[in-house]
């Protein structure tokens, strides 16, 4: 009697266990990727009316410039509605506080090409945005959203 009753503790200890492991495992492959305390993380949210090539960041740390993008590796468009994600990496500003003043601009490429380090497209593929700007501390993440079409343009802004 007393080993069956650790037999049915143990079984229901077990299924206890499963689904608080299958509920974390769940909420963690929703929330897309964890950005460190050395990151500076951007959500970009696409709600524009087509699929592009490549989303070009282009940004300015307390004055230090830099710039990157986003594509998909296989050559596929983004689709017009994803989410994006980018970071800042600390490590390659030593010398910055904490929190930062954080200038961003993007250009849309409407087409899909190589993506080069010197991000030079065919002009005629390329929307530019106007800039964004922004208080940022590292280890936290910021939400941005993207909006347009290539015939009226993007639009960049931060949400809250």
């Amino acid at each position: 009697m007393m080993r069956k009753r650790r037999l049915v503790t143990a079984i229901v200890g077990v299924a206890a266990l499963l689904v608080v492991l299958f509920a974390i495992v769940i909420s963690n492959s929703n929330s897309g990727p964890r950005f460190t305390k050395d990151e500076i993380g951007l959500q970009i949210q696409l709600d524009i009316n087509e699929d592009i090539g490549l989303v070009i960041i282009n940004s300015n740390i307390n004055g230090e410039t830099e710039s990157g993008g986003i594509s998909n590796v296989n050559g596929s468009l983004i689709k017009k509605n994803e989410l994006l994600f980018w970071s800042i990496n600390k490590e390659v500003h030593e010398s910055l506080p904490e929190t930062v003043d954080l200038k961003l601009q993007f250009n849309i490429v409407t087409k899909y090409f190589q993506p080069n380090f010197e991000n030079i497209y065919p002009e005629e593929y390329v929307v530019e945005m106007d800039e964004v700007s922004l208080k940022a501390t590292f280890g936290e993440a910021y939400n941005i959203k993207i909006t347009g079409d290539k015939v009226n343009g993007y639009k960049a802004t931060i949400e809250q």
